[in-house]
């Protein structure tokens, strides 16, 4: 049965992907877009590379930290965990691979599905913080038009952006007592996951710190990466960097990202203009980079795992034999 269900999923992707190569392919030649990896030196490759695998680590270290009743020195099964949601997410539509985060912490960690909901839609609205926040304050900061009013509407929204989290830290007691006082199915529900959010200042302190960091290492790393691709200033590459994660943290993004990611970059470097065949090429660049190193870091957390579970099975079968009867 779970092969049925996620054999659509699989034909879906199939076709998205077959749609996006011969989209590029009919339109500007792959050997065109590819060509500017020619120009990139290895070690440049290599640091951004580690740059992202550096930011799942701090990612991972996020929620070993913000979720205490997963058991201490289970890190690495925590990097695992995201390693893996990030592979799913990347290959289903519509950010549906998100379910795969609370069935894990559920299955690994025995946590309860509803708080583990909450804790990701915290940690999501962390990650929108972050990126709302930086994006809005640099269009705020010279890349919008001041004279039509719309410099003042990005700092407005980033500072919006900035404060939502601090905003649903304070509200949350009074939510979940609101939630909890009414009868039925749903409020209780919601009340639960209300319990996956940091339950003291320190929390939420620790918290966005580590959301920063992670997201100040994989910016910086892929800001650069594109500003060489493109031969634009530092400044804008990690603009266009996060225009690309913004596609895949809002559930707009296609399977694999195919053309989402792309259309986030080239909108916040290239707004209400058609973009150059150099900008489109190394926005195609910089998102086989990202699904490159996320899906082959995924394989090996999926080998990890499964290596895992069948010396589990084997010490578990050992146990039954040498037990006495």
């Amino acid at each position: 049965m779970s092969q049925l269900r996620t054999a659509p999923a699989l034909l879906l992707n199939a076709l998205v992907l077959g749609l996006f190569v011969w989209a590029v392919q009919h339109y500007w030649g792959w050997s065109r877009l590819l060509a500017p990896w020619r120009e990139l030196d290895l070690p440049i490759l290599l640091l951004a590379v580690c740059g992202l695998l550096l930011s799942y680590g701090v990612r991972a270290l996020r929620i070993y930290l913000a979720e205490r009743d997963i058991p201490r020195g289970q890190y690495l099964a925590c990097l695992r965990l995201i390693l893996l949601n990030n592979t799913i997410n990347l290959l289903l539509p519509a950010r549906s691979g998100e379910a795969s985060f609370p069935i894990l912490m559920q299955r690994w960690f025995g946590i309860d599905a509803a708080r583990a909901t909450g804790t990701l839609i915290w940690l999501r609205l962390l990650d929108l913080h972050v990126l709302a926040t930086v994006g809005a304050a640099c269009a705020a900061g010279g890349w919008l038009d001041a004279e039509h009013g719309l410099s003042r509407l990005a700092w407005l929204a980033a500072g919006a952006a900035a404060l939502s989290p601090l905003v649903l830290f304070v509200l949350r007691r009074p939510l979940a007592a609101r939630l909890a006082g009414h009868g039925g199915r749903i409020p209780q529900l919601l009340s639960r996951v209300l319990t996956g959010l940091p339950h003291r200042p320190s929390g939420l302190v620790l918290d966005l710190s580590l959301s920063w960091l992670s997201w100040g290492i994989k910016l910086s790393a892929l800001g650069w990466v594109l500003s060489r691709l493109a031969r634009i200033p530092q400044a804008l590459g990690t603009l266009g960097a996060i225009g690309g994660d913004l596609s895949t943290v809002l559930p707009v993004h296609a399977p694999g990202g195919f053309g989402t990611y792309e259309a986030g970059v080239l909108a916040l470097l290239a707004p209400g203009a058609a973009p150059s065949g150099e900008l489109l090429a190394a926005a195609v660049n910089l998102h086989l980079l990202v699904l490159t190193t996320a899906l082959l870091s995924g394989a090996v957390a999926w080998l990890a795992t499964s290596v895992r579970g069948r010396a589990d099975a084997k010490l578990r079968q050992l146990n039954q034999t040498e037990s006495p009867p």
